[in-house]
């Protein structure tokens, strides 16, 4: 009989983050603010999806799973890892990333509430995170207009990222549903912490963003406002896009591979010359 295999690898990565532009995304301040919003949030928001599956793992007893959980841990380590140096190098341009990472442990502090600090809890509110970094990654993965529109010093960790979203995305939910089941009360307990998922995720990357372009003197640049979230919210907006996936979520019988996104996964795969 053939060992048990991870169903995605963990590829070590060190990218380089000393050339990057001021205005790395369409050389435009909120597109490039958004996804900086976004990388502020990961490092801490990484670690806290790693520590929630890592506090549960000795409860699940199917094999494919736990090599699956050791690979989830190594992926969201590295991207925890890389993130974190591009925040850190962010300063270069006066933009202090490293402060808004205090803003996001501050968000992620509400898990430390009596309501909200069990084990259960603390791995409902990863598998309806995942749900988000899945969606949203698989969106920027079809959204080829938007990656050619990250400059080439960011491009490969940005579609790396995603590839990597996609492929563990099912990995906390099913961890959930073995240890905890799919009854009635563990569907509620899903539903809320997505509930406030999605309103602390909402508000932190428009906080974020104006806090950023404060600091990057484009606060009141209303042109690239308006720009920047007409390609949020527009009618083709990436956040108005993901609206029926992330509705899925609430559905009793949802599976996050009910998004089949493999045929992105193999054509970036191949774009990157992935294994």
């Amino acid at each position: 009989m053939s060992a048990v295999t991870a169903s995605f690898p963990v590829r070590r990565q060190d990218f380089g983050f000393e050339n990057v532009p001021r205005h790395w995304v369409d050389n435009d301040p909120f597109m490039t603010h958004l996804f900086n919003a976004l990388s502020a949030l990961f490092p801490d928001g990484e670690r806290y999806f790693v520590a929630s599956v890592r506090a549960v793992r000795d409860k699940v007893q199917d094999p494919q799973l736990q090599k699956d959980i050791s690979a989830f841990i190594g992926q969201e380590a590295m991207h925890a890892k890389e993130h974190g140096h591009f925040n850190e190098g962010a300063i270069n341009h006066g933009f202090d990333i490293k402060k808004l990472e205090g803003w996001t442990r501050g968000f992620l502090s509400v898990k430390d509430l009596p309501l909200l600090s069990s084990r259960r809890v603390h791995l409902a509110g990863t598998v309806a995170l995942e749900h988000f970094t899945g969606i949203l990654s698989a969106q920027l993965l079809r959204r080829e207009d938007l990656v050619e529109a990250i400059d080439p010093t960011m491009r490969t960790l940005w579609a790396w990222h995603c590839i990597e979203e996609n492929e563990h995305k099912a990995v906390a939910f099913n961890t959930y549903q073995q240890v905890y089941g799919k009854g009635a009360a563990d569907y509620a307990i899903r539903m809320g912490t997505m509930a406030l998922a999605t309103v602390l995720v909402l508000v932190a990357i428009h906080a974020f963003i104006a806090e950023l372009m404060r600091e990057d003197g484009e606060l009141a640049n209303l042109k690239s406002w308006a720009r920047g979230l007409n390609h949020l919210w527009g009618r083709k907006g990436m956040f108005t896009a993901i609206i029926p996936e992330y509705l899925d979520y609430f559905r009793p019988d949802f599976h996050p591979w009910q998004h089949d996104t493999n045929f992105l996964l193999r054509k970036w795969r191949k774009t990157l010359g992935f294994a």
